[in-house]
């Protein structure tokens, strides 16, 4: 309720004339004068645009207010608008100028109060002498002059009202302030987040694509082989075609179930969540690298352990992919040898071949920068490059 008040503040201003002006009419008992009636409907008037021009308002209250004790009358409600007016300037307005109308207030009020104190001390004027008929029934009569200057409770009772609006109004600009500074961040907040939640799909989604990459080269790189070897052995040994044939099934079955699980992720159907491949899965890799024709070498030193899960399959990936651009790069005839190493606190891989590649593997793919990527993400190092004699090395460091 209270925000939608202050989401409408005219609506909360003529509110304000109104409840004022109803309790200044109820507590006018006796006919205050045209004049009175006319400086208190220009003081309510003035509140209509205390959120644009507050100091307007403190000061047409103000001036009322003056009128009203010049004029020997008793507080009324109408007489508050000075107050609302002074609450408004420290609420909305310079702060400087809420402590220069204080100021000026509280030196107005001053003066005042002398003036009143002044005048309601000051004896009555002598008043020439007549004849004085003594009615012993008549009610007793001074004849003198009682009249007394309004100054609403003096000095004090004024400069506390001014301060207490003045103060009140401080706290409304400091709340205000605070608000804002926690929408801001709040809103700042919310920008990070969406931020954050794009890089991730971005981040997630380039992982992704480099899945996609691993997975697809190496299986069509094994499959063309095993698929040459077939056919070059269909008419001699057939059944050494019908077993090249049925790795290169099971090649690309496994294949397709990898995919599946990937894109499944990707995009908004349920994925098939199998296992990750890991370490446990190298020796599988290397028998079907094995069956496409290309000696491998699998040497394993320290004892193993289990390694976390980013680790694992970037361990993975990384024989992967570095098995498939032997296949691409090498030529015929070159074998490869694997060493992982379980050092304490890392993983040692090393991939090397004697194939005639003397250039590292180039082109538009992931490949070595995929290997790279991988690894530098996880903090551990890389290197590739051509052999001293023959071949290319491929090694890499992984925290574990």
């Amino acid at each position: 309720m209270l925000a939608n008040l202050r989401s409408h503040p005219k609506a909360v201003d003529l509110g304000l004339v109104v409840l004022i002006g109803l309790s200044t009419v109820a507590s006018a008992d006796d006919p205050e004068g045209v004049e009175w009636w006319l400086t208190s409907l220009v003081s309510l008037a003035s509140l209509l645009i205390r959120h644009r021009n507050p100091t307007i308002t403190f000061a047409t209250g103000s001036a009322v207010s003056l009128l009203h004790l010049a004029m020997g009358n008793d507080l009324r409600p109408v007489d508050v608008v000075a107050l609302i007016g002074l609450f408004s300037v420290a609420a909305w307005g310079s702060r400087r100028l809420s402590l220069t109308l204080l100021a000026a207030g509280l030196l107005v009020a001053g003066a005042w109060s002398f003036h009143a104190s002044q005048a309601n001390s000051r004896e009555p004027a002598p008043r020439p002498p007549r004849i004085i008929i003594i009615d012993p029934l008549a009610p007793f009569d001074t004849d003198t002059d009682t009249r007394q200057v309004q100054d609403w409770g003096g000095f004090p009772g004024i400069e506390l009202s001014l301060t207490v609006a003045w103060l009140a109004g401080l706290n409304t600009r400091q709340r205000r302030i605070r608000l804002s500074v926690l929408e801001q961040r709040a809103a700042d907040l919310e920008r990070e987040r969406d931020t954050q939640a794009a890089l991730a799909v971005v981040a997630e989604r380039g992982r992704i694509s480099r899945e996609l990459h691993d997975v697809v080269a190496h299986a069509l790189s094994v499959m063309v082989l095993q698929a040459q070897g077939a056919q070059a052995e269909l008419e001699r040994r057939p059944e050494r075609s019908r077993e090249a044939l049925d790795a290169v099934v099971g090649t690309g079955r496994t294949a397709l179930s990898e995919i599946r699980r990937l894109l499944g992720a990707l995009g908004g159907d349920e994925p098939d969540w199998e296992p990750q491949p890991g370490a446990e899965r190298l020796p599988r890799l290397v028998a079907d690298v094995r069956s496409a024709g290309t000696p491998v070498e699998f040497l394993v030193e320290g004892e193993p352990r289990p390694l976390p899960s980013t680790v694992d399959l970037a361990a993975y990936r990384i024989v992967q992919e570095a098995l498939t651009n032997v296949l691409k790069h090498a030529g015929p005839g070159a074998s490869v040898t694997i060493v992982m190493r379980y050092d304490p606190g890392t993983l040692a891989i090393e991939v090397s071949d004697d194939g005639v590649s003397a250039e590292p593997p180039s082109g538009t793919g992931h490949g070595l920068e995929g290997m790279r990527e991988r690894v530098n993400v996880l903090g551990g190092t890389f290197t590739a490059g051509t052999r001293p004699d023959r071949g290319f090395t491929v090694r890499a460091t992984l925290p574990s």
